[in-house]
């Protein structure tokens, strides 16, 4: 008996030594990644992006009238300011109804913690603003373009932004975005950095983790306007992008990696284990109403309360590219 016991004892401390070896392997790989020091490309665009011929062209229209001389219609006018004003609403409608800053980084954008639990992690969304400990204090356009676009810190390492959701934003779209971060009051807020839990070391390790594994091309030329906003698929397929950090690279849904908390999202595929019965009315209906075609409430880890705010347009544009995705059976993400 002594024996069996001696020989369990010492099997079970032999499998506790290649467990803590495993989880020390698992930890050096995901640091690595974690920290590796990327290159990306610098780029630089307008902040605001200054009026077009068209937009002039329009507010002198306008001006002349509400009844300003014809032959000076602009007199006095601060094109500048102007275009910084329009510049601040576009970056609120986007960060309103497409983007859904405010549901990581707060509805002050001085950031917050996503996660505190030591098995998983401590993941931190950073302060925005231009108060002590902000990022729009200090960053130059290069720098907004590897946040939030690339995910990546000043020096390369990764920032945990899921920028897979964001890498296809124009520099108009960027370019607004700040312009209306900068316009909010200063927040003083300096935030902890990221630190993987042994959870998320091990899913990293194991490449589980696309948001923090930046499958992104850092040298890939960014568009300088988003497509024409009309009804249409590749219009949708610019939108869609942001619902890939959720529903995952195919749109098929599942669990996602790294959450445990996340309910299994939706499979938006058409496929019978996702939209294949239903109608662009219904798509509209969930994302307006938070309803299945059944009439059950569509859970609230889905912001459809934020995307409601989209235009008819926007929303059948989504639809009409999910219709052009290959049926793909749910949760292969």
């Amino acid at each position: 008996m002594k024996k069996i016991l001696k020989f369990l004892g010492w099997s079970l401390a032999a499998l506790l030594g290649v467990a803590v070896l495993g989880y020390a392997l698992a930890a050096w790989v995901a640091n690595s990644r974690y920290n590796r020091q990327w290159t990306a490309h610098e780029v630089s665009f307008p902040i605001p992006f200054p009026l077009t011929d068209a937009e002039v062209a329009t507010l002198r229209e306008e001006r002349v009238t509400a009844g300003a001389p014809a032959d000076d219609p602009l007199a006095g006018v601060d094109l500048e300011a102007v275009a910084l004003e329009r510049a601040v609403a576009r970056g609120k409608q986007l960060i309103d109804s497409r983007l859904g800053c405010s549901g990581c980084h707060g509805g002050d954008f001085s950031g917050r913690v996503l996660i505190d639990d030591p098995m998983v992690g401590h993941w931190v969304a950073p302060n925005l603003t231009t108060g002590k400990g902000g990022a729009a204090a200090t960053f130059t356009a290069s720098d907004w373009d590897h946040a939030v676009r690339h995910g990546l810190r000043r020096g390369g390492r990764s920032s945990t932004m899921p920028a897979v959701d964001f890498m296809n934003l124009s520099d108009r779209e960027l370019s607004d975005i700040v312009a209306h971060i900068r316009s909010r009051p200063p927040v003083d807020a300096d935030r902890d950095r990221t630190r993987l839990g042994p959870i998320l070391n091990v899913m990293m390790a194991l490449g589980k983790l696309d948001w923090l594994e930046l499958k992104v091309d850092h040298m890939a030329a960014h568009a300088v306007e988003p497509p024409d906003a009309i009804v249409g698929a590749e219009f949708g397929a610019h939108l869609a992008q942001a619902c890939r950090g959720c529903h995952g690279a195919t749109l098929s849904g599942g669990q996602v990696p790294g959450d445990p908390e996340m309910p299994i999202v939706a499979n938006l595929t058409p496929h019978e284990t996702g939209l294949k019965d239903w109608s662009e009315a219904d798509f509209v209906r969930a994302l307006r109403e938070g309803k299945r075609p059944d009439g059950s409430a569509i859970s609230e880890y889905m912001p459809w309360q934020a995307y409601a705010a989209m235009s008819d347009t926007e929303l059948k544009a989504i639809w009409a590219y999910l219709r052009t995705l290959p049926p793909t059976p749910k949760g292969n993400r």
